[in-house]
């Protein structure tokens, strides 16, 4: 019969360390990982207005030209023709931006979606997922 020799407190903690970690990492990753199985797809991140493309569950589409056509800042860039080079496109487009998300937020909130994409940009990704809700006139109806 041999004899071992006691681990010495060093190298415990260095081999626990180098079983744990590892699997931290993998539990810390998971929903990352999680997130390409769901129902849907988000094909374009940069259509996003509100919510992450990549973790979500409860989409909902617009149509962003229809809401900025309602928006009364945005309307009148349009109606005296202003362009990116007037100093007052660009006031008048921060507002209407800001009415824009403001908006899609508080439909987003009151509709319980955690995603709101221009339309097209979401798709199911399984055949039992139900249909992506267009909320464009959702949304106008939060402009006011």
């Amino acid at each position: 019969m041999t004899l071992r020799r006691p681990r010495s407190l060093a190298l415990t903690l260095a081999l626990a360390v180098a079983t744990v970690l590892p699997l931290a990492t993998l539990l810390a990753l998971a929903p990352i990982a999680w997130a390409g199985v769901g129902d849907y797809n988000c094909t374009n991140a940069s259509k996003v207005y509100f919510g992450n493309s990549r973790l979500f569950q409860r989409p909902a589409t617009i149509d962003c030209d229809k809401v900025y056509s309602r928006i009364s800042e945005y309307k009148e860039i349009v109606r005296r023709g202003l362009t990116e080079k007037d100093a007052h496109y660009h006031l008048l487009m921060k507002k209407a931006t800001k009415r824009f998300t403001e908006a899609i937020k508080k439909m987003a909130k009151a509709d319980n979606h955690d995603l709101v994409a221009q339309k097209g940009t979401v798709k199911k990704a399984k055949k039992k997922a139900k249909d992506i809700p267009d909320r464009t006139a959702n949304v106008i109806k939060k402009l006011d």
